[in-house]
């Protein structure tokens, strides 16, 4: 009797489960192909003289670790606009699998408006934080931020005075 039942309850489950699953199909979709612009594009998180705006993400970079090929663990760095933006402060978050970490770094003094970039770095989930010059093509190294499976490093490794 409970197997009647169920099989019902499946099939009754069944058919508005896919009636839901098209409908929020469509609708992410719709989001997704809506949320596609360029950064040039996206004035609304820039404030006065082209400073984003405190809380938005700046760059986002993100790694797999090949050494947990059993939890498929990822590594993640975020640099996001703090509230004291105007004076080039930038907080970082980053993640190893579950673990994460907290930190911050200010831009070069004369280079507060500077923009921070993110690259990959030279090791297994290393991460470098830099910037580049108006009317120059050269990534300037700045701050690098490592994880691993025990710990989190940031620290600056190169300064600059504009």
């Amino acid at each position: 009797m409970n197997t009647r039942f169920s099989n019902k309850y499946q099939i009754a489950i069944g058919t508005s489960c896919m009636k839901n699953k098209v409908l929020v199909l469509g609708i992410s979709a719709a989001i997704a192909l809506g949320s596609c612009t360029g950064s040039a594009d996206n004035k609304n998180e820039n404030g006065p003289h082209g400073m984003p705006r405190p809380g938005t993400v700046v760059a986002t970079m993100q790694e797999t670790v090949l050494d947990d090929t059993l939890n498929h663990t990822k590594c993640t760095v975020k640099v996001i606009a703090d509230s004291l933006i105007e004076r080039g402060v930038y907080d970082v978050e980053a993640g190893y699998g579950p673990n994460s970490a907290s930190g911050k770094f200010t831009m070069p003094k004369g280079g507060e408006d500077l923009i921070p970039i993110l690259r990959k770095g030279n090791m297994p989930c290393s991460f470098i934080i830099g910037f580049k010059v108006a009317k120059d093509t050269t990534f300037y190294d700045y701050f690098e931020v490592i994880c691993t499976r025990t710990a989190t490093r940031m620290e600056y490794i190169k300064g600059y005075t504009f």
